[in-house]
């Protein structure tokens, strides 16, 4: 019985995910240009995406800590921030709908060196066409979507793809 209920608030979770983060814009694809938006970062500066990142191969990672799969990639993704941000790769994880207190828990937590904007109104999740997480987009050196990651996918396949743009 205890097992049905954890089943059964886990799928209500997802649903409701979905149905907070579904778009009324049209989708963003591969080949569009990133919408631009300006993020706070944890500790309050601003940063606005991909005008801010210009000619850097980008990594655009949306997440929640409840989010399994988030909890798998992020420490993936600073793997790969580490061999190669020296060759222009900036990655950013967007939080998406939580307090900046619960994200700065989470972050202290898994010690992810990459930086981590708030997302509180879940207005760029929309903007962005988030409809499930983890969502991570991954934007050439002109800000051009290049891959659109849903769920978790292999370090070695984002490697594959920040290898061919960078």
């Amino acid at each position: 019985m205890k097992n049905t209920a954890i089943m059964i608030v886990l799928a209500l979770d997802l649903l409701l995910a979905t149905a907070v983060f579904a778009a009324d814009t049209p989708s963003l694809r591969v080949g569009d240009p990133l919408p631009s938006r300006t993020f706070r970062s944890l500790a309050g500066q601003p940063m606005t995406i991909p005008d801010d990142v210009n000619g850097k191969v980008m990594v655009i990672h949306f997440w929640t800590d409840w989010c399994g799969s988030c909890n798998v990639v992020m420490p993936a993704y600073d793997k790969l921030y580490g061999l190669y941000r020296q060759k222009g790769l900036l990655i950013v994880a967007v939080n998406v709908g939580q307090t900046k207190k619960q994200v700065k828990t989470f972050v202290d937590k898994i010690k992810i060196t990459y930086p981590v904007l708030l997302d509180e109104e879940k207005e760029s999740a929309r903007v962005y066409s988030v409809i499930g997480l983890p969502r991570t987009y991954i934007v050439d050196r002109k800000g051009i979507v290049r891959y659109k990651l849903i769920g978790e996918v292999p370090e070695e396949t984002i490697q594959k793809f920040l290898l061919d743009l960078l």
